[in-house]
């Protein structure tokens, strides 16, 4: 998607600024190899349970989902971390769709947003109301993120954490 010209991929804030920088890419490796230690679960709910003070967390600020089986590693960790909201933005539907199919309903403390593909494009609307997620996109639609305004930071925004907002627009950065 990195080299389809529109879609969001294309001008994906991980692929310039510090995120190129030689040392920044060997730690988002290793942070990518961890995942096949099985200690990862472990690890991951400890240190959030130790030093997530504010309540809310993201996942990956550069990256998806690398199948089901990182998703149901992700929803035990939340399970495990029941004081604070998760929020999860995909563009990996289908994992999503698996897991629900297979598993069942997401934890309350997990908020999971597809995004569009494309610029201006269309969300899948459809699908995440059947699989009980949110969407997000860069389009005119939804809550319109107020990050551009503020450093590119959420800043005291958590819109993106709650169930309750459907919809989310992000302006291109």
């Amino acid at each position: 998607m990195a080299k389809v010209e529109g879609s969001i991929c294309n001008k994906c804030y991980a692929l310039k600024g510090r995120y190129v920088f030689p040392n920044v890419q060997d730690c988002l490796e290793r942070r990518f190899q961890s995942l096949s230690d099985p200690r990862w679960i472990d690890a991951m709910s400890l240190v959030l349970n130790k030093v997530e003070h504010s309540g809310y967390f993201r996942w990956h600020d550069s990256g998806d989902l690398q199948g089901v089986w990182h998703l149901k590693m992700i929803v035990e960790v939340c399970k495990r971390t029941p004081h604070i909201t998760h929020w999860l933005p995909t563009r990996e539907y289908a994992f999503v769709r698996q897991y629900i199919d297979e598993v069942g309903p997401l934890p309350e403390n997990l908020t999971v947003r597809f995004s569009a593909l494309m610029f201006d494009g269309p969300v899948p609307e459809l699908l995440a109301k059947r699989c009980g997620v949110q969407v997000s996109g860069a389009s005119s639609a939804g809550f319109n993120c107020p990050s551009s305004k503020q450093a590119n930071k959420c800043g005291p925004c958590r819109e993106c954490w709650k169930p309750s907002v459907f919809n989310i627009t992000y302006k291109q950065h």
